[in-house]
């Protein structure tokens, strides 16, 4: 065979290898496009359930903190009843007091001060039995967001110096 006949067979070779190739590129790239948006679409999922959790978590944050904020004022010296009177921290009554407060981003603010019992102490060596008088009391206080979408109920014991225990 001629050089020349070698070098047309060779080139023949060529193309027939490129037009049978031309194809499966065209292929790939579809597969790959397919793949690349399938991964966006995921990642777009995931952003947005991210989104939500972290509203969510907001929303009980504002709720925790509107009550929390309740049982700092009802411990506070200017707190009252819903009644209008101070809250008496003196009192051996189980007649709960009820308190309403008003915040911002909060709704159906409530609480309560029960009176949970008394405890003597027992004094100093010199003194027996005069030692310290203290009233036990429970607080219990609930409120929600404005939506209504997130509530909070937190209970807090709290004790009171007294004049004495043996009154009850």
């Amino acid at each position: 065979m001629s050089e020349k006949t070698k070098q047309m067979i060779k080139q023949k070779n060529s193309m027939q290898f490129h037009t049978e190739q031309q194809g499966f590129v065209l292929i790939m790239a579809l597969v790959l496009l397919a793949v690349m948006t399938l991964i966006g679409v995921a990642s777009m999922n995931s952003a947005n359930m991210e989104l939500k959790a972290t509203a969510n978590a907001r929303q009980h944050q504002v709720a925790f903190n509107a009550v929390h904020s309740l049982l700092e004022y009802t411990l506070s010296d200017g707190a009252v009843t819903t009644g209008g009177t101070p809250i008496d921290y003196q009192t051996t009554s189980a007649t709960p007091q009820s308190i309403s407060y008003a915040l911002v981003n909060a709704a159906s603010l409530q609480a309560s001060v029960v009176f949970a019992g008394c405890s003597s102490g027992v004094g100093s060596s010199l003194e027996a039995g005069k030692g310290v008088s203290y009233n036990f009391y429970s607080i219990a206080a609930s409120g929600s967001n404005t939506t209504g979408t997130s509530s909070s109920l937190q209970n807090r014991g709290v004790r009171y110096p007294s004049a004495s225990c043996g009154s009850l």
